[in-house]
């Protein structure tokens, strides 16, 4: 099924059947990758009623997406979906990043210690940063990558309590939009409970990228 709807969603941005499709593509270049349309990711879980396809778009940190009703793989609209990047992180004035890091049990852990030459621009920094990042593409609903980060960071309870008790810690969100993409932020009670357990807060950063429709 993933390669049927990946098959009718170029064919739509190739030859729009959707007034919304010629509107996007008047001031959106969808990204191509050896002559062929990049695909970023198809989604089966996030919506109850449609799957996705995401489509890169150049120089931008949204998407251009084509929707499916799950019924009969038939499309529903075209339109654009935030870019979402949410990640873990840590900051200490006093530990090393090493020391950070061994107070849990995480892989894949990205940062820098203090004092160490800035990665951009000159000088040293002035702090240690941890950050842990399980999925770095940012083609997913907030909701569901905030939760998929949650699961993570619940495998090392006591790693996290700890890093609290002894850094500067929290979750935070980088939430990039097309112009006329959706706003809205919203956590259910389970999401505010499982970070209320994990001793954890959130910094939310919002972006709105783009170009306006033509008239």
């Amino acid at each position: 099924m993933k390669n049927e709807l990946i098959r009718k969603a170029i064919s739509e941005i190739e030859n729009p059947t959707f007034g919304t499709t010629e509107q996007l593509l008047e001031v959106l270049n969808v990204e191509k990758e050896n002559g062929k349309l990049k695909v970023e990711r198809v989604d089966f879980e996030s919506l109850d009623e449609t799957n996705v396809v995401y489509f890169r778009v150049k120089n931008e940190p949204f998407f251009l997406s084509v929707y499916f009703y799950k019924e009969n793989n038939e499309i529903a609209n075209v339109g654009t979906e935030n870019g979402n990047q949410v990640y873990f992180t840590a900051t200490s004035e006093n530990l090393t990043f090493k020391q950070l890091s061994e107070l849990t049990k995480l892989s894949g852990l990205k940062g820098w210690s203090v004092n160490d030459d800035r990665k951009i621009g000159k000088g040293k920094y002035s702090f240690s940063r941890l950050s842990f990042e399980p999925i770095e593409s940012r083609a997913y609903d907030l909701d569901t990558k905030l939760k998929l980060l949650l699961t993570e960071l619940e495998k090392n309870i006591d790693g996290i309590i700890k890093l609290t008790e002894m850094a500067d810690t929290g979750i935070a969100i980088h939430h990039q939009q097309y112009i006329s993409g959706n706003m809205a932020i919203n956590f259910d009670i389970e999401t505010i409970n499982r970070l209320s357990k994990l001793n954890l807060g959130i910094e939310i950063d919002q972006y709105v990228y783009g170009n306006e429709f033509k008239t």
